[in-house]
């Protein structure tokens, strides 16, 4: 099975098998807690006590009938990140499903973009509010490092250096320049490049999904933390305390409780 945002939170979705979907809404659709964004639209969440979230989005269509139009990945962790909020950047051929803010850090200059898990979050979050985020990180291919000094030995032969808890949004760049924005869209990406200093790590089981997978706790800039979850096949062992994990990650945050 493909390495997914999904596998890397333990569901185990085979989106290569044609009756993918139908599977999915047998599978899940018992199980999820329904909560409406509009007269039409809803979501379906799927919670698992590991922290993992999968959530559905369901139009209601002809005849009423709830139709599936997408899916989302969620977790629920233990990160903190204080930012001020900046601006909905949304794309709105996805909304009210999918919501996307720009915010920064709190007391810096420097941005981030991040994806709601919980879309109907987004009304707490108007340009200029203070709040406190959980932000989990999903990576495709993450890097590991036994520590910090390996980490910096990786490194040998570069011309510039990137430090243990560099942080760069990524999502809001071009693609021309390394970004993830395309040529010719103005909306910017929920991804961010960083590395970080493992401060927990947990080899987890979805049982509502399934898989297995890596949850850790990270330090990155500014001190913020990041709950950084990982499919176990894209990592050569175990995070550990104080192991450096580095990447490219998809955020997706909520409100912190």
């Amino acid at each position: 099975m493909e390495v997914s945002h999904f596998s890397s939170i333990g569901f185990e979705i085979d989106f290569q098998n044609p009756a993918w979907m139908s599977t999915l809404t047998r599978e899940y659709l018992p199980k999820c807690t329904a909560s409406a964004l509009s007269p039409r639209d809803m979501v379906c969440l799927v919670k698992d006590p590991s922290g993992s979230e999968l959530r559905l989005a369901l139009r209601k269509g002809t005849k009423n009938a709830a139709e599936l139009v997408t899916l989302n990945p969620g977790f629920d962790g233990e990160s903190r990140v204080e930012v001020d909020i900046a601006a909905d950047v949304s794309d709105p051929d996805w909304k009210p499903f999918e919501v996307a803010m720009t915010a920064r850090f709190r007391g810096e200059e420097t941005p981030l973009v991040f994806d709601l898990a919980d879309p109907a979050e987004a009304a707490s979050l108007v340009p200029g509010a203070k709040v406190t985020l959980e932000i989990a990180a999903f990576s495709y291919a993450p890097s590991l490092f036994a520590n910090e000094a390996a980490y910096i030995k990786s490194q040998d032969g570069s011309q510039l250096y990137y430090a243990a808890d560099f942080f760069i949004p990524s999502g809001m760049y071009k693609a021309s320049v390394g970004g993830l924005i395309p040529e010719g869209s103005k909306l910017p990406k929920a991804y961010a490049d960083f590395a970080g200093t493992v401060l927990k790590a947990e080899f987890r089981t979805n049982a509502a999904g399934g898989g297995k997978f890596w949850w850790t706790l990270v330090r990155t800039y500014g001190g913020s933390t990041l709950d950084v979850v990982i499919d176990p096949t894209t990592i050569p062992g175990a995070p550990e305390v104080g192991s450096i994990l580095s990447g490219r990650f998809w955020l997706s945050a909520r409100l912190a409780r």
